[in-house]
């Protein structure tokens, strides 16, 4: 019976982490300061730090792992900040898949200051002939605590 109720909670772990999206690894300065994990057609969650985590940031690098880095299309990552206001359109990292450095300062000040940005991947298909259309997936909203 033992057995049989921890194969059963083994399952449902692994069955639960196999229906993600995507995984957004977040770097401050370098050091892995968090993850968010995010399921098909999710449109809320993220991080939240202590205002001393954005006291001394120079280098925001995220990192994406999943479907939304599948090959076959050329990717930005849109920062957005109040409404549809675009902070930055940051290219992926040339020779690092899913790598996007997010250093603007304007993107910087903003989290200092206690306000909130929200990440998006933009997905354009590689193939000029194809009329897929360009898609743009939630990767999450990054804020500090009060």
């Amino acid at each position: 019976m033992k057995k049989f109720f921890l194969f059963s909670i083994l399952f449902v772990a692994i069955s639960a982490v196999s229906f993600a999206q995507c995984t957004v690894d977040v770097f401050i300065n370098g050091i892995k300061a968090g993850q968010i994990s995010l399921k098909a057609n999710q449109t809320a969650g993220g991080l939240s730090y202590k205002k001393s985590v954005y006291k001394n940031i120079d280098k925001l690098i995220i990192q994406i792992q999943g479907k939304s880095v599948d090959g076959g299309y050329f990717r930005k990552v849109m920062v957005m900040g109040d409404g549809e206001e675009v902070l930055l359109t940051a290219p992926e990292t040339q020779g690092a898949v899913g790598q996007f450095e997010l250093t603007d300062k304007a993107v910087i000040k903003r989290l200092k200051s206690g306000k909130s940005v929200t990440l998006y991947v933009e997905k354009t298909p590689a193939n000029t002939k194809s009329k897929e259309a360009v898609s743009k997936v939630y990767l999450g909203t990054l804020t500090r605590e009060k």
